[in-house]
């Protein structure tokens, strides 16, 4: 059977298989994150200082990668938002689109073809990009206008979480902590590699069995899923 659901995405048309419980499960591993970063909180010794209206890391260096399956339903999200918030959030996007595309051919290698991109060559530009200092184009007053369906990594943010952190025999460094938590000290923190592997299993369930990659947040913003 043909898939009914499309996503048009960074010049690629991707044929959706298992859409509806691939969204319902993809829900069931943000809730876990959920579960797992409240019993982190609930935990006296770990502070956590993240709060609505702090906007810092959406505000500076917000773009970011994220998976088939979060880009669709982090666009049919969008999709609901009102209009005239749909266009200025894809208005935004598509600048810095053209700054991705700047950047990523500034960076050397090989030519960037979404859909099959080499995951390395692929988050050193992200970085390079990240460090041009990109505000989140869904950030209105200070606050994500699609909270309740953000990215992983979004969900991520001012947590200490080991799928987002370096890993040494000696350490691990937490790159996704946020500013508020410099000179912290730290006690324990939030389990969520299983999860990252998660999305990694649907996005490849979701696309018919073959590995897309990731894409960027001004990608992501600017697709269009079909039925």
């Amino acid at each position: 059977m043909n898939p009914t659901w499309h996503i048009e995405i960074a010049g690629c048309s991707i044929g959706l298989t298992d859409m509806r419980a691939v969204r319902n499960e993809l829900q069931e591993v943000y809730d876990e994150f959920g579960r797992r970063g409240d019993a982190f909180k609930a935990e006296g010794g770990n502070p956590h200082l993240c709060h609505a209206g702090c906007s810092h890391c959406c505000r500076s260096g917000a773009v970011f990668a994220v998976t088939l399956a979060e880009a669709v339903c982090w666009s049919l999200a969008i999709d609901a938002l009102p209009s005239a918030t749909q266009r200025s959030a894809r208005d935004l996007a598509a600048g810095l689109l053209e700054r991705q595309h700047r950047v990523f051919s500034d960076s050397g290698g090989p030519t960037d073809v979404p859909g099959e991109r080499d995951e390395a060559v692929f988050s050193h530009r992200v970085s390079k990009l990240n460090a041009t200092g990109p505000a989140c184009p869904l950030l209105v007053d200070d606050l994500c206008t699609v909270y309740a369906d953000r990215p992983m990594l979004c969900r991520a943010y001012g947590f200490p979480v080991d799928a987002y952190a370096v890993h040494s025999d000696q350490a691990i460094v937490f790159r996704s902590l946020c500013v508020l938590y410099e000179d912290k000290k730290l006690t324990d923190y939030v389990r969520a590699e299983d999860l990252k592997r998660r999305l990694g299993e649907l996005s490849l369930r979701l696309g018919g069995g073959r590995d897309w990659g990731r894409f960027t947040s001004p990608e992501a913003i600017l697709s269009r899923v079909r039925h």
